[in-house]
Formats: structure tokens, C-alpha cells, sequence
């Protein structure tokens, strides 16, 4: 009994601690609610272009799953069909010999082609539709957390990329700064009235 109650000791006394520990620079602000799906995308193709001001977290990763959904299926799509193309080629030019074999396959192999290039097509238009509103959301990410938007310009530097793009990873999983930073106020906290 003695070890329980001690446990629970320590453990409220670690709890108050850390409570203590990282709100203390939050005393005075209120953290306004988490932004649904709807509101998130919304509020991103509202600011299409805008890359001054702060975007919440919850704003980029919902942002970022609704460009990767369209993205990913596209892909898959437009992958899957390349490669069923190209199977299908392959064995009509094994088959060469047999002409009735090779215009079969070469005509499965062309209604495939008819897919692939549409979505081919249609996958970069998303892509092209999506990069401008992506780059600005990623910029008002970075300003949230105190950091300047020019870093993305970084991940276009060749060997330098791949370590830009772990940091912009950990740094879009950083809570906002309560306060009001050089980009403006925090969309997340206000102070208290």
C-alpha cells in the first residue's frame, strides 16, 4: 500500500511539474479549437496565393492529405496502367511471329494507352492546380512557428534537399508560438481579455 500511494505521489508531482514547466509561457492565452477538414481546406484555397501570415497545424496536415489523396490514386492509376501497357508489348513482341497473338496484345496494350495518357494528363493539372496553394501553406506553417518561408527554397538544392525536407517535417509537427510573432498574430492563442 505504502508503494502505491507513493507512486501516485510521484506521479502528481511529475505532472504538476511538467504542467509548471511548459505553461508558464501560456498563462494568459487560450488556445482557440482544432480546425475541422472542411474548415482546413477551406481556409487554404481561400488563401490560394498568400504566403503572409501564419497557418495552424491542424491547417497544413489536413491540407496536405486532401492534395495527397487525388495525388497518390493518380498515380497509382496512371502507374498501374503504364505497367500493364508495357506487359502487354512485351508479349506481343515475344509473340511476333503469330500476327493474329501480336495484334491482339497490341490492341490491349492500346486501350490501356487510351487510359494511361488522360490520367496522365489529369494528374498533372492536380498537381500544377495544387503546387501554388501547397508552397503557400507550407510558408504560413513555417512563419507559425517563427521561421522564415524562404527555407523551402532550400529543397532545391541537390544532396541539401533531403535534409531540408526532414527538418520542414519536424518543424510542421511543432505546436504554433503563443504569441505574436513578425508574421503576425498566432491563429492558435489569443490572450485572455
Amino acid at each position: 500500500m505504502y508503494e502505491r500511494i507513493s507512486n501516485e505521489r510521484s506521479y502528481n508531482y511529475g505532472k504538476t511539474f511538467i504542467n509548471q514547466l511548459f505553461n508558464k509561457k501560456m498563462e494568459n492565452l487560450n488556445a482557440s479549437p482544432k480546425l475541422t477538414f472542411g474548415e482546413a481546406v477551406k481556409a487554404c484555397f481561400k488563401k490560394y496565393a498568400t504566403f503572409k501570415g501564419r497557418a495552424r497545424r491542424s491547417e497544413y496536415w489536413w491540407f496536405w492529405v486532401i492534395t495527397m489523396i487525388p495525388s497518390c490514386l493518380l498515380s497509382a492509376l496512371t502507374n498501374w496502367k503504364m505497367g500493364v501497357a508495357t506487359s502487354l508489348q512485351a508479349q506481343a513482341y515475344e509473340a511476333a511471329f503469330d500476327q493474329t497473338k501480336y495484334d491482339a496484345l497490341m490492341k490491349q496494350a492500346e486501350s490501356c494507352d487510351a487510359i494511361f495518357f488522360p490520367c496522365a494528363i489529369i494528374l498533372g493539372i492536380v498537381m500544377l492546380a495544387l503546387l501554388l496553394p501547397s508552397l503557400a501553406v507550407a510558408v504560413r506553417r513555417l512563419h507559425d512557428i517563427g521561421k522564415s518561408g524562404k527555407i523551402i527554397l532550400l529543397c532545391l538544392i541537390p544532396l541539401v534537399n533531403f535534409v531540408i525536407a526532414i527538418l520542414l517535417f519536424v518543424w510542421a509537427l511543432k505546436d504554433s508560438d503563443p504569441k505574436e510573432n513578425q508574421y503576425g498574430p498566432s491563429p492558435k492563442y489569443s490572450a485572455e481579455a
